[in-house]
Order: C-alpha cells, then structure tokens, then sequence
C-alpha cells in the first residue's frame, strides 16, 4: 500500500522526462383452452398471491467487500530502487459485514498530517476459491476473502471506464468508474529519470505549491513528501496533504521546517476516487477506491 511503500522505497543519492500519459427467458404457457366470458375481470398473473413478500432482499449499511486499483508511476526509477516504471495492482476482499472503513488512513480533505499511515480493518473473511474478476482483469485467491492480480500491464488499464465485479460470491454491477492519469505535472524538474540529474525539484521551507491537469470531479487528491537524509540512507519523515482535485495543492513550510537542508525526497502525486455502492448479492455495502499516483524527486531547500 501507498503509506508502506514510503518507508519501504531505497533513495539513492545522487535528460528526459517520465512520460505522463492519459489514456485516453421466454415461458411455455401450460393453462388450458377454456371459455372466457368477456364480462368477467382477468386476473394478472403478475399480482402477487395474497401474503406473498414482495419485498426485495435487506442491504446492510455495513461494509462487506472493498475493491481496489492502484496504478502507480515511477519517474526515476534508479532513484528509487525500482525495475519498472508502471506497478499496476488489483485486488478484492469480501467478508462478513463489519464497520470498519478500508480509507479511514487518509487525511480529511483540507489538512495535512505527519502520520502517514495504513488502515487494518478486522473481518471474518469469505471463502475465495475460484478467479474473479473487474471486467475483463482476473484476479486470483491470494488467501481467505481475498482475490488478487499484482502484474497488470499498462495496457490492461481503461481509464474512466465502468467495471462491473464478479465474484463467487456475486456480481456487483457497475461497481466502479477508473480515473486517469495527468498530460501535465508541475514543477516538471519532478519527473527527471536520470538520477545524475533527478532531486532537482526543490521542496522549499517557505511552502510549495504543486499542479496538474487534468482536474478530475468527484475525486481528491493527496501529496505525500517523504524525506531521506542527503544521501538516502535515513528516512527522516514525510508529510501528506489532501484537497478536492482542483489542480493545485500547497504543501505548507512548516511541515519542511524540521528537515535538514538538501534532504532529498520522494514526492508521491496521488489521485483518489473513493466509492460506495450496495450489493444485493453480499447483503451490504461494497467499498471501493481507485489510485492514480506519480512518484518524483526532489531536495529540501
């Protein structure tokens, strides 16, 4: 997940730019032949028999599955101790209903925070025996309630596209809309993938403000400057901010205040759709989040 790979990533001390893309049943009637008379009402086989329940299945307000994409981008790859430039994931879970709530780690839209953490959310798993799938995206039992596919290329990903999820356990229709990537990032010194030349971004102590384009509705997004000791052996810390995806977002100085001087750092540019819909099949409510995340370089000045 996101907040372990901030930790988990090695930076190295130490052109061209990342390439940002956008990507774009009939039935037999058996009654017989009988007179009718035309002055006697008919009866409407559709009408339910009396005391019949015509009620359609309770749908619990508590989660029951979580369903998740996270396509990520590295710039410079080398920086980080990466192989690849895309890592795309998916996964599902389905479980007994329970409260918990599978984004509660992020910050509330408008503050940033110093705790840069992941969620653990407690359940009683379902069982996951055979493949599912997000359309046309298998995805494998990866242990109990769980179904997963770590290997997706890039061109296995449809941007803004509806994806419908199948499941032993049910299908959840349209369960989903996928977001997008970016045509623009800004500063663009971000994205250098050579490390002899990458960390020339400068994260300021006086705040600095990042853009992007496109701006997606609906969605949010989050900054994440994790920083290392200047020559990568030390993570010292990181800070995240969060806003509605308006296409800017400033990361304060006060939370770059307390890193040395030419720390350098991994910027983690992050999209996040997070939805809700119900399952008639699993009996409640299927949490889902979509993540689109570039990640750069940059130093502390």
């Amino acid at each position: 997940m996101i907040r372990s790979l901030v930790i988990a990533l090695t930076m190295l001390s130490c052109g061209s730019d990342v390439s940002i893309m956008k990507r774009p049943e009939t039935t037999e009637d058996t009654t017989e032949n009988e007179p009718t008379n035309p002055n006697e009402p008919t009866s409407d086989s559709s009408d339910p028999e009396p005391g019949q329940d015509t009620q359609q299945p309770e749908i619990s307000d508590l989660t029951v599955a979580f369903a998740e994409i996270h396509f990520r981008q590295v710039a410079c790859q080398a920086c980080l101790g990466v192989s690849r430039e895309f890592e795309i994931t998916a996964e599902f879970r389905a479980h007994y209903p329970t409260g918990g709530d599978y984004t509660s780690h992020l910050p509330a839209v408008g503050t940033c925070t110093t705790n840069v953490y992941d969620t653990a959310v407690g359940v009683t798993p379902l069982p996951a025996t055979q493949t599912a799938s997000f359309n046309d995206i298998q995805l494998y039992p990866s242990g109990q309630g769980l179904w997963a596919n770590n290997n997706l290329y890039e061109y296995q990903y449809q941007r803004n596209t509806q994806y419908t999820i199948v499941s032993e356990h049910g299908t959840i229709p349209n369960a989903f809309q996928t977001v997008e990537g970016f045509d623009d990032i800004q500063p663009y010194t971000l994205l250098w993938v050579d490390p002899s030349y990458a960390y020339d971004a400068v994260i300021s102590k006086s705040g600095t403000t990042f853009t992007w384009f496109p701006v997606v509705p609906n969605s949010q997004f989050e900054i994440i400057v994790a920083v290392y000791s200047s020559d990568g052996s030390q993570f010292l810390g990181a800070v995240s901010c969060m806003e509605n995806d308006t296409g800017y977002l400033t990361v304060p100085g006060s939370y770059i205040q307390p890193f040395p001087a030419y720390s350098i750092a991994a910027v983690h540019l992050i999209r996040h759709r997070q939805g809700l819909v119900p399952s008639a099949d699993l009996g409640g409510m299927v949490q889902t989040h979509m993540i689109w995340e570039v990640i750069g370089t940059g130093r502390v000045e």
